[in-house]
């Protein structure tokens, strides 16, 4: 579709200004030879095509539009490539031009001798009003274009758009403002925007001429219940009164917030590594329940993983294209805890945001919430959690509205809750309700054949990072490894092999280059412990030993199996139990 086409009625109102100012019929055609506005003979020509629409036809239109020259044609007899057909005598023919193109032609024609006279007699002054004419006409088309990209914008982006009057008469929407309020152009159009939002402050923002950034209002219907939008009140400070709005629903802008932060860290069950059977338990469960939204309470010491996979399962499961969303219970401070997992209305108590906030309940809508710590929660707020785990509704802090949430709760604790529920420090049926999926992570200790896949992941990880090459420890680093206890974990494993992948100058880890407290319990390790761990400790320094000498080939084994005088499926259960089996 033409430019001239999309104004046809400004270039028609143009066309009728000049015959009357004139007295001479003229004709606008578009860039096809299309003409889109007429007067006199030509009115009744109009959507029909000037030299049969041919551009390569050489006659005067076709050349005009090539070359965006003005044309002077004094007699039509003597101009060859004119070819009359409606017995003319004389033509003006002047280009409108846009951005340097040709967009249309105006044509201005004697039909008899008086008009011929007068197109020709002033012809100087008739250019330059014909020009002026094709300027407006252009200019007029330039208007239009920007109005249709803008109208392109406004329909294209994500945000509602209401533009509004002095008095608050809605005068027009983008297609997106109907969708979020579900209403059709007809039921919007010069009603009231208090009549669809009561409490926004459109006439103070108006008055003030201050912009009112993210206001909170809410609309309910029997059909979806209450919904809630962000509004932005801009006022019109230039060429007109009123204001325009922009609006999303908060259930979008919570989407695009968790869109931008940790929901985006997708997980993998390969990534919960350790190939004892404790873990591999720990994998095929976690396999099993990712597709349920049933609660699960992930339980162990601290450093054992937990975090990994409570946002495993939610990668893997059902919800895995909604927001994950963590919370500690234990790094904030208890007044501060409930308004982050609840929010709280505006004005709800000193100090708050004047417009309110959302809470991580509220965030995490279509997703997963990871209650980490959920043994630190105070007593108080374990009352408001039983009731979100019950019934998926929440009230913010200074409100009196349910809204509704859909969540799957994951919690996680190195505590003792059954041991709290005993001693009247957690509810016992909060408890219940957190413990219908329980996933027991043991500590590496209790799982000493993870160590060695463990070792390796973290050697590649972290030489990788600090662009090295260490491949592996030596004996009396790798010694101490196995031996050692490991109170915090898999976590203290991880942040001793980055310390010593930094400290490490060669391309093996040296036991000088390990960190000072596993040295300091290296010399203490002798002089402590039970008898079982220091017959532990005995026996796997003399099957290490042995099998040293012998190899861990196949035959080694059984060699060094004979030499301990043991049979070799006890020497592969030591192994197993002692980190030594994949060496």
């Amino acid at each position: 579709m033409s430019y001239l086409y999309e104004i046809r009625d400004t270039a028609q109102e143009a066309a009728e200004a000049i015959t009357a100012a004139m007295g001479i019929d003229m004709e606008i055609t578009d860039d096809q030879l299309t003409i889109v506005a007429g007067t006199g003979r030509y009115k009744n020509k109009i959507g029909a095509k000037e030299e049969e629409g041919n551009l390569n036809s050489g006659f005067l239109y076709a050349e005009a539009l090539k070359t965006g020259e003005t044309y002077v044609i004094e007699d039509v007899k003597n101009y060859p490539n004119y070819g009359p057909k409606e017995e003319e005598l004389s033509e003006v023919c002047c280009p409108i031009i846009l951005k340097g193109e040709v967009i249309g032609l105006m044509g201005l024609v004697a039909f008899s001798d008086k008009q011929k006279k007068r197109l020709l007699e002033d012809r100087k002054s008739m250019l330059r009003f014909l020009k002026s004419m094709a300027e407006l006409i252009s200019s007029k088309a330039t208007e239009n274009e920007i109005s249709k990209l803008m109208k392109a914008v406004l329909q294209s982006t994500h945000d509602g758009i209401i533009s509004i009057d002095e008095v608050g008469l809605i005068t027009s929407t983008n297609n997106r403002a109907k969708k979020l309020l579900n209403r059709d152009e007809s039921e919007l159009l010069d009603i009231n925007i208090n009549a669809i939002w009561p409490d926004l402050p459109v006439e103070k923002a108006v008055e003030e001429g201050e912009t009112i950034l993210d206001y909170e209002v809410s609309i309910f219907n029997e059909e979806d219940g209450e919904i809630f939008y962000s509004v932005t009140i801009s006022p019109i400070k230039s060429g007109g009164v009123g204001a325009v709005l922009s609006f999303r629903d908060m259930a979008d802008i919570r989407k695009l917030v968790v869109r931008m932060t940790e929901h985006n860290q997708k997980s993998d069950f390969e990534e919960i590594l350790g190939t004892s059977k404790q873990m591999e338990k720990v994998r095929e469960t976690g396999r099993k329940i990712a597709n349920s939204k049933s609660t699960v309470l992930i339980t162990g010491e601290s450093g054992t993983g937990k975090g990994l996979l409570a946002r495993t399962i939610h990668s893997a499961g059902m919800l895995s294209s909604g927001p994950f969303v963590t919370i500690n219970c234990g790094a904030i401070p208890d007044f501060l805890l409930e308004a982050e997992l609840f929010g709280y209305e505006r004005g709800a108590f000193t100090g708050a945001d004047k417009n309110g906030k959302i809470g991580k309940f509220e965030l995490a809508d279509g997703g997963t919430v990871f209650l980490d710590e959920v043994g630190d929660l105070p007593i108080n707020l374990q009352v408001k959690l039983l009731n979100v785990l019950q019934n998926k509704k929440i009230q913010r802090i200074g409100g009196n509205r349910d809204i509704n949430v859909d969540i799957r709760v994951i919690a996680a604790t190195n505590r003792n809750l059954e041991e709290m529920v005993k001693d009247g420090r957690y509810r016992e049926d909060l408890y219940y309700r957190l413990n219908v999926i329980p996933i027991f992570i043991p500590p590496l200790r209790e799982r000493k054949e993870d160590i060695e896949q463990l070792l390796k992941t973290s050697l590649a990880k972290y030489s990788n990072l600090n662009n090295k090459d260490v491949y592996g420890f030596s004996e009396e680093a790798s010694d101490l490894v196995f031996r050692y206890d490991w109170p915090g974990n898999v976590r203290e494993l991880e942040n001793t092999i980055e310390y010593t992948v930094s400290m490490e100058r060669g391309k093996c880890i040296k036991y000088e280059n390990m960190p000072e407290r596993l040295k300091n319990w290296d010399d203490e390790d002798g002089k402590t412990g039970s008898l079982d761990e220091t017959l532990e400790k005995i026996e796997r320094k003399k099957i290490k030993e042995c099998l040293d000498s012998t190899g861990y080939n196949l035959e080694g084994k059984r060699r060094a199996a004979e030499i301990l005088n043991i049979s070799e499926s006890t020497l592969y259960r030591r192994m197993r139990k002692f980190g030594l089996l994949k060496k």
